[in-house]
């Protein structure tokens, strides 16, 4: 199982495939498998792979502070450093998206490409409420059936369902409810699912995580605006970051747009299919001509 000691932190890496390099970087909660059965196989056909646990999340070590999507991005810096990866495009979800974006402000030249999925940037939508997602009212009635009772205005309704979801006692006997709602309920039903959810507590509550996460960082619209890679925008018809998208679109000289039908935030889980055939399309069409070949499998 690798692991690299950068930047003050032990992490977990997985490196696979051959070809031009690609870093995934998952979402708040998750871990680099929300990636690896579904996704990965398919795209280290034609690709070198990396994926890794951000900071607090999977196997990687846990700290007291830096959870900055800045932060993250120095991470994911020093993570290449030791890796070896001159260049690479990135595909990130949800935070792991914001986390490319950054980076890509910060580091430009070592970044080919940028996949974004349903990533909200807090600069062009500063607020998350329910109200604002498509068909929130069936959402809300949906949550109300698993115990959940949110007003609209709630202003981080992700980070507030997140904290619902992991405090579960029982995911087994409410899951099924999520499909009235068209909503996707994470951590799952598995032991593993219980200890990431708890996991997940930890490190909301004990570290300056849920600070940090609200955090701009420096991330504005005007940073946002020195992004000139091509960038591929993949978002759910029922997602609650369109708002972000629309945004994005008008902000990013370069920005190539798939909107996936009938799915909402957890569109690559859902139909991990459709984004993977989407991504690998964005990434041949762009050729690599500055990428030297030596991506190699670790084992």
């Amino acid at each position: 199982m690798p692991f690299a000691n950068v930047n003050g932190i032990k992490f977990h890496f997985q490196r696979v495939g051959k070809g031009p390099d690609v870093v995934m970087i998952h979402g708040l909660a998750a871990n680099l498998a929300f990636w690896y059965f579904r996704i990965i196989p398919f795209l280290m056909i034609d690709f070198c792979i990396t994926a890794y646990d951000l900071r607090g999340h999977g196997k990687s070590e846990m700290s007291d502070s830096g959870y900055t999507s800045a932060d993250m991005a120095a991470d994911l810096d020093a993570l290449l450093d030791h890796l070896g990866v001159e260049k690479a495009h990135l595909v990130g979800h949800s935070f792991g998206g914001q986390v490319a974006l950054h980076y890509a402000t910060l580091r430009p030249e070592r970044v080919l490409s940028l996949t974004v999925a349903d990533t909200r940037v807090r600069a062009l939508q500063p607020l998350q409420r329910l109200k604002d997602w498509p068909q929130w009212e069936s959402t809300r009635r949906g949550l109300s059936e698993m115990g959940i009772d949110l007003s609209g205005e709630e202003p981080e309704i992700g980070h507030h369902l997140l904290r619902e979801f992991a405090s579960f006692k029982e995911l087994t006997t409410r899951t099924p409810l999520a499909k009235v709602s068209n909503l996707f309920v994470p951590f799952g039903v598995r032991a593993s699912g219980r200890r990431s959810a708890q996991r997940w507590l930890k490190l909301y509550c004990t570290t300056t995580a849920a600070r940090d996460f609200m955090s701009m960082s420096g991330l504005t619209r005007r940073k946002l605006r020195t992004v000139h890679q091509p960038v591929l925008a993949v978002y759910g018809e029922r997602s609650g970051c369109l708002r972000t998208l629309r945004r994005l679109q008008k902000t990013l000289p370069d920005c190539r747009t798939v909107i996936v039908p009938k799915v909402g935030h957890f569109h690559p889980v859902i139909k991990p299919g459709f984004f993977a055939q989407s991504v690998r399309t964005f990434l041949t069409s762009l050729g690599d001509p500055n990428h030297t070949g030596d991506g190699q499998k670790n084992d």
